[in-house]
């Protein structure tokens, strides 16, 4: 896979907006922020049968008393069959399991933050939609669906149980204080050993029709193709989980990918360019949560032929730098926001792009070599809201200059 450059510039701090103690206040203002200014949250716990989680998941979106249950919410990466085998046979030997956490949005209804993967497991168990395998312990159940299991085991593991933990914020912020709230649960929570980044993070917190355009749009074959990883249709498993070759990509298993299409939608305006790269793109995910549906399907042609256009003119070589000895370089995130961005808010002089391409392609390429004087700016030093302008700057007036001339 193709080194890339850039992709820990959103490794900033969570934003915790108006929850934060600034450092030297006295004890008396500490007291105070305790009394009143901390996250007021109610936490239940319960032990479930498993027979009525089925009744709290089945039904329709809006029916359904626990929502939010793609497997995708926080990870991108879902269990394959042997590791939902391995959920059920905890649940027949009476292993207890990590509880799932749930937060009340209104009155009886819940999402569910934290064990999509565990509930998806049992719901499509108890349908028939697998069956048992790679059990080492419970070998003779392997091969079988729930159906086939012995009358006396399908009656165990309906009373066998699972603990959710509940969260109810009393505070009367609306949604923001919901969204302030969940935001510290899901930095706190520990899925699989291992933090959401600040991509599965916004992935879980604005679910809606913006973020499923993004994650499609990553799966899309000309992106997935320029960013050098695998194709989605030939690597996804007939049991909806991944082969190797797309769970190992760098991009994909982290959804930097997602994060990369977010970009697009984050820098078109200048005036949007502002403050940490992290809060421009929490703030473009919350403001575009519930897009409807004719400026989503606008928003994706905008992606897809902006991006063909920059691929028409660099061909191989788009977002990427300049490679040592003709060799093919590191693609960039730094370079891709330039480049995308330039050509985005030039789309309406394509023709002319297209008859200066070679042009172009030369003279956008040697902003970014190494002995250039615009080196530092265009492999990302210093990624500011400032140097994200700076940057788009110079190849949206390189390729001004250059049509400019041609059309004179």
């Amino acid at each position: 896979m193709a080194e890339i450059e850039g992709l820990q510039d959103d490794d900033e701090p969570l934003d915790v907006g108006t929850m934060v103690i600034p450092t030297g206040a006295s004890d008396k203002a500490i007291e105070k922020h305790f009394e009143i200014g901390r996250l007021r949250v109610l936490q239940e716990k319960n032990d479930i049968f498993l027979s009525h989680v089925l009744d709290f998941i089945q039904g329709t979106s809006e029916s359904r008393v626990w929502s939010n249950l793609r497997p995708e919410y926080q990870r991108r990466l879902r269990w394959d069959n042997k590791k939902k085998s391995k959920l059920i046979e905890s649940f027949i030997m009476n292993i207890p399991v990590p509880p799932i956490f749930l937060y009340e949005k209104t009155l009886g209804k819940f999402e569910v933050m934290d064990g999509q993967q565990r509930l998806n497991a049992i719901s499509e168990f108890w349908a028939g939609k697998f069956q048992l395998e790679g059990l080492q312990i419970w070998a003779a159940l392997n091969g079988r669906t729930y159906a086939q299991l012995p009358p006396l085991l399908r009656r165990g593991l309906e009373r066998a149980k699972i603990s959710a933990i509940t969260l109810m914020s009393d505070t009367s912020g609306g949604e923001d204080n919901s969204i302030e709230l969940r935001a510290q649960v899901f930095e706190r929570l520990n899925t699989g050993g291992e933090s959401l980044n600040a991509q599965e993070l916004r992935n879980s917190l604005y679910s809606g029709p913006f973020n499923d355009m993004i994650v499609s749009l990553s799966k899309q074959k000309t992106f997935t193709d320029t960013w050098g990883i695998p194709d989605h249709v030939g690597n996804t498993l007939a049991d909806g989980s991944v082969a190797d070759a797309l769970k190992n990509n760098v991009l994909f298993k982290r959804m930097t990918d997602v994060e990369i299409v977010l970009r697009f939608f984050a820098f078109q305006e200048d005036r949007r360019i502002s403050g940490s790269v992290r809060s421009m793109l929490d703030t473009t995910m919350k403001s575009n949560r519930n897009m409807k549906g004719e400026h989503i399907e606008n928003s994706k042609t905008q992606f897809l032929d902006t991006l063909s256009l920059v691929i028409e003119v660099f061909g191989d070589d788009a977002f990427r730098l300049p490679g040592l000895n003709n060799a093919k370089g590191k693609l960039s995130k730094p370079l891709y926001d330039a480049q995308i961005i330039a050509f985005f808010r030039l789309f309406n002089r394509a023709a002319e792009i297209r008859a200066s391409a070679p042009m172009i392609k030369e003279a956008i390429m040697d902003l970014a070599k190494s002995e250039g004087e615009m080196y530092e700016l265009m492999v990302g030093r210093g990624n500011t809201a400032a140097t994200i302008k700076d940057r788009i700057a110079a190849v949206e007036g390189t390729i001004k200059g250059i049509i400019d001339n041609g059309a004179a």
